[in-house]
């Protein structure tokens, strides 16, 4: 259960954007890659998160994820898309499935819905964002599980320039409630930094009283 607390994700890491149809929140090089480091309530390396941009086309990003562990030995890989239409970027809910999460079932059959998370063409401070929202059903062998992960009350709060082994940044900060639903419920609340022509470049998640529940920071870009 406390594995599954971190549902950030990749949201987080891969905003996803573009040349003419893409949120300019997110990269859409082909090629790059994206290294993050995902901390635990320790503020200790968990794992680590490599996306690449391999391919994009007619209004889709095709990305590869490799999942490591604080050594760098592979865990496990995967393939996600992301849609561009007019100005923004939506994010398929497999993409935001948190590497803890996906860990813990990673031997198990799964399946992976909902409407993922939208990013738009502009940020302002003062705006509000479309919720988002995943549904996952796991084939458990003797019984079926299903988690639901709500991204809710997601606003534009301020601007501030954050410093990462990546580089420097001129960030958007974004805060947002995020709930989890697998028999009884958890509710967290999150604080993304999203840089222009970037993305994600920093994420924490924090229960009520404050206290760190899992961090994300991004590491290299190759």
């Amino acid at each position: 259960m406390k594995k599954v607390i971190s549902v950030l994700l990749i949201l987080i890491t891969i905003s996803i954007a573009a040349q003419d149809n893409c949120s300019p929140f997110c990269p859409s090089t082909k090629g790059q890659t994206y290294v993050i480091h995902q901390f635990n309530k320790k503020n200790k390396l968990s794992t680590i998160t490599e996306y690449t941009i391999t391919d994009r086309s007619q209004g889709t990003i095709n990305l590869d994820m490799k999942l490591k562990d604080e050594r760098g030995e592979e865990i496990m890989s995967g393939a996600f898309k992301a849609n561009c239409q007019n100005g923004e970027t939506k994010i398929h809910p497999e993409a935001l499935v948190s590497p803890g999460l996906r860990e813990q079932y990673k031997s198990m059959e799964y399946t992976i819905s909902g409407n993922g998370l939208t990013y738009p063409k502009t940020l302002s401070v003062g705006q509000t964002l479309p919720d988002g929202e995943i549904f996952m059903k796991i084939d458990a062998g003797i019984m079926n599980m299903s988690i639901e992960i709500t991204m809710t009350n997601r606003k534009v709060e301020k601007k501030e320039k954050i410093i990462t082994p990546a580089d420097t940044f001129d960030c958007y900060v974004i805060t947002y409630t995020n709930t989890l639903k697998m028999g009884a419920t958890q509710t967290n609340y999150s604080t993304q930094w999203l840089a222009e022509g970037i993305g994600m470049v920093k994420e924490e998640t924090r229960k009520s009283n404050g206290k760190l529940v899992t961090k994300s920071i991004l590491n290299q870009i190759k």
